[in-house]
């Protein structure tokens, strides 16, 4: 069950986060969100699989060319899972890199909580 739950994670961040046609992502999140899935990072909440569909839209759509890339594989941990990512333009370092991390029910994502790493106040 636990390779099943961390495919589901690597499928978010490729094919729907990662994904920048809207129909095809809204079939992804349809397979692997749970109806009344929510979302939550620095920005609030979003709840449903359509404020999925829109925020991973909003997302791409604010960072043209950019993908993600897994940093390892995802962890779980019965119902929670994690994976570390990277974002940012293809062939070069990141520019932002974060971790999602899931709560499952019934073989599904329930909640997605996105942590964004912040630079160090040292780095310049």
């Amino acid at each position: 069950m636990h390779d099943t739950l961390g495919h589901l994670m690597e499928r978010n961040l490729f094919e729907v986060f990662g994904e920048r046609d809207s129909v095809r992502r809204q079939v992804v999140i349809r397979e692997i969100y749970a109806e009344a899935c929510a979302f939550f990072d620095d920005q609030g909440q979003s709840t449903g699989r359509d404020a999925v569909n829109a925020t991973a839209g909003r997302i791409l759509e604010e960072h043209p060319g950019f993908v993600f890339r897994a940093v390892g594989r995802p962890q779980v941990n019965h119902d929670l899972g994690r994976l570390q990512w990277q974002f940012g333009p293809p062939d070069s370092p990141p520019v932002v890199t974060g971790m999602d991390v899931a709560v499952f029910q019934q073989g599904r994502i329930q909640a997605l909580y996105v942590f964004l790493d912040k630079p160090s106040e040292d780095q310049s």
